[in-house]
């Protein structure tokens, strides 16, 4: 194989190369290395273009190469072209001193073949996927590349000893906006946390630059992409086992392609199996349309726009939401009030019209018997923190609408109802004041280090705050809840001191199933020492599995390590 000496004036990149990222350091060290002993690998080119010249005296027709494109190599090439402007700077002091100029790296040792532009980008790739310090992101870019030549996932694996999962991994990194891809240049988002953005939309990715404009963990990216992912288990409509959207509009969730249920392959990295929506315009729809079908099932009870409150019926309450909440959820709110009056019924604040409201269940007998009394009114809320959210609720009513015989209250009464709203008042004061103490104290009082043993008292306090950080839907089989003011937790733990070890077990299950496990060896141990006693034969079984798995892949790795040990070419 001829070896030339070709300009470098006369040699380009090629615009086809994936590589498009070269480390300025590492280029001047490269160039020192040649300045010291020379380019010991020539790089591949191949014509770009050419000319024909006509010889006048026999007719003969030669073609003469006019220009090269680089195959392989264009990182020495660049090295050595950062020599040429070296040696051009002291070659114009050299003349003014009249001195004979250096012609050392005027030129660069080339192999010249003749190359498809495939044959030729297939070159490329497979020079710049063999190099230890690959970068991802163009890593990715030249998969794509081939696949869209025709190569399969599994030819591209085999090519280049990698796994199926890993070329599907990497090309995934094309769906990143250009933003991204730079962070993950640059170091700011691990490859890990980049595999899961890639399965975002691209107004989702901008958002996600926008917020997080920090270095990020891929723990901090799961978390925000499972909030963007929206839970369907917690969605209404599937857990009233009402997911039957008869009018067409809409496909059930169990169905649809935005469930992360049928395309579980693309997302195994949110260790979740709980079923998610891709789609959060299509999970907001079916919010409104959900809300909507409803109230309408309500329609008989409320109240009309425009009609006066009435016992016996029902009323919508508008919701208005925190100064602090985003413009995203404010517009969601818009248009799902929009939706809402559009149906044509009343809608009020509730602090406008009524004093209060009642805290007491809607089964709970003295809801009932307040409202054949006509003390509190039944009102449909629209709207929690998040999202709308179907829910009853009552309120207490103001004595001026207590009777529907009198436009007027008693002066009296009025008086008697701001005195008892005051007391109220004082009395939650007098509660957040003591709370907020015995903060102070739990953090500065030295109790903790304390060697007794546990009093009575003290267990029923760290048996209490064991029961509230087991799962939701543990507690829900309890009738136990964190956000619900009726949930008593000292009553019931008082009241069912056998159960105790059941609370433990379940706190134990919940904090070995959260996805911080991945992230804290110490919990990784634990989940060894339990399933290791508690369930034998299954903690076996996955060890061999994950042993057979292991050495497979250890096996293909180690021949790799092994090849790439016996080639000693200069890395490109």
């Amino acid at each position: 194989m001829e070896v030339q000496n070709i300009r470098i004036d006369l040699i380009s990149p090629s615009p086809l190369n994936p590589r498009k990222t070269f480390d300025e350091a590492a280029l001047q060290e490269l160039a020192s290395n040649i300045e010291k002993q020379g380019l010991l690998q020539p790089i591949t080119v191949r014509v770009a273009k050419s000319e024909d010249v006509t010889d006048l005296e026999t007719g003969d027709v030669t073609t003469i190469p006019c220009s090269y494109e680089i195959v392989c190599g264009e990182r020495r090439f660049r090295a050595v072209s950062l020599l040429k402007e070296k040696e051009d700077k002291e070659n114009v002091a050299k003349i003014k001193a009249h001195r004979k100029k250096s012609e050392q790296f005027q030129t660069i040792s080339c192999i010249v073949r003749e190359m498809t532009d495939d044959e030729a980008f297939e070159a490329m790739i497979t020079e710049n996927l063999q190099r230890k310090d690959v970068d991802p992101i163009e890593e990715a870019f030249a998969f794509a590349q081939l696949t869209e030549k025709g190569r399969t996932l599994e030819d591209i694996a085999l090519k280049f000893g990698k796994s199926t999962r890993f070329v599907f991994d990497r090309i995934k990194l094309n769906g990143l906006i250009p933003e991204l891809k730079e962070r993950v240049r640059n170091g700011d988002i691990p490859l890990s946390g980049a595999m899961i953005l890639s399965k975002l939309d691209e107004e989702t990715q901008k958002e996600f630059n926008e917020e997080e404009d920090e270095q990020c963990t891929t723990s901090m990216i799961r978390d925000y992409v499972s909030n963007s992912f929206l839970e369907l288990d917690k969605a209404d409509w599937i857990k009233e086992d009402a997911d039957n959207w008869e009018n067409g509009e809409f496909k059930p969730c169990a169905q649809c392609e935005n469930n992360t249920v049928n395309h579980g392959c693309l997302f195994y990295e949110m260790n979740n199996k709980n079923a998610r929506c891709i789609n959060p315009d299509c999970f907001r729809k079916k919010q409104i349309a959900y809300l909507i079908r409803k109230i309408q099932l309500e329609s008989e009870f409320l109240v009309k726009a425009g009609e006066p409150l009435s016992f016996g019926k029902t009323v919508i309450m508008e919701t208005k939401l925190d100064t602090y909440c985003s413009d995203s959820r404010k517009a969601f709110l818009e248009q799902t009030l929009e939706a809402v009056r559009s149906l044509g019924f009343e809608m009020i604040n509730p602090d406008e019209v009524f004093k209060g409201k009642c805290w007491y269940a809607e089964n709970d007998e003295r809801t009932q018997k307040m409202l054949e009394d006509g003390e509190i009114y039944r009102c449909i809320s629209l709207w929690n923190y998040y999202c709308p959210e179907f829910d009853v609720e009552y309120y207490y009513i103001r004595k001026e609408l207590s009777s529907s015989t009198s436009a007027l209250a008693d002066p009296k009464d009025i008086e008697r109802e701001k005195i008892n709203e005051k007391l109220k008042k004082a009395k939650d004061k007098v509660i957040e004041k003591s709370s907020e103490t015995m903060r102070k104290w739990a953090q500065e009082k030295p109790y903790y280090k304390r060697n007794k043993e546990l009093s009575v008292d003290e267990q029923t306090v760290f048996d209490v705050m064991i029961l509230r950080n087991c799962s939701s839907k543990y507690l829900e089989t309890l009738k136990l809840s964190t956000y619900k003011k009726e949930s008593d937790f000292v009553k019931y733990v008082k009241n069912n001191q056998a159960d105790r070890n059941q609370w433990y077990r379940a706190f134990i299950a919940n904090n070995l199933s959260s996805n911080d496990v991945m992230f804290y060896p110490y919990m990784q141990k634990c989940q060894n020492i339990l399933f290791a006693e508690q369930y034998p034969d299954d903690y076996t079984e996955l060890g061999k599995q994950l042993a057979t798995s292991f050495d497979k892949k250890q096996k293909k790795l180690n021949e790799r390590l092994k090849e790439l040990e016996n080639d000693n070419t200069e890395e490109a």
